[in-house]
């Protein structure tokens, strides 16, 4: 929660320095648990199609053809992670759950729809509202 509250505060403030003001938060909660069980259904699922195509009236298998590609410099191709794992230099915005917490799961944020600078049209609106709805206290407040 730390990381995720430091990382977001970071963000609002570089969008208050540009005085861009409307925009949104989106967040995802990946469940690693359902993400690993789902992977093991389709490991099993394939296995079934496999054991069913090695019986009669299956592909022949050939000795010639064309042989496959070859696999090159494994340094060069990413590494594919499983469910819960990702590279902390590519998804910057990806958090692991604490390790005591209830369920593991990785989640990620972004800020969307950056569009609007925060000029006097919309502090005379913003005024406005708060005037009408008076100042929410719970609101993380980029305007002040």
């Amino acid at each position: 929660k730390k990381n995720f509250l430091e990382k977001l505060k970071r963000d609002v403030e570089f969008l208050a320095q540009l005085k861009i003001m409307d925009y949104s938060l989106l967040v995802g909660i990946h469940d690693v648990d359902r993400a690993e069980q789902e992977e093991m259904e389709v490991e099993n699922r394939t296995e079934d199609e496999e054991c069913e195509n090695d019986g009669i009236g299956g592909n022949p298998i050939s000795s010639y053809g064309t042989p496959p590609d070859s696999p090159g410099n494994l340094l060069n191709f990413p590494r594919f992670f499983g469910p819960g794992e990702f590279d902390p230099s590519v998804d910057v915005y990806a958090m692991k759950s604490h390790e005591s917490a209830p369920k593991k799961e990785v989640y990620f944020m972004a800020i969307i729809d950056i569009l609007t600078p925060y000029d006097t049209k919309k502090k005379a609106a913003h005024a406005a509202k708060t005037v009408k709805h008076g100042v929410r206290k719970n609101c993380l407040s980029h305007c002040a």
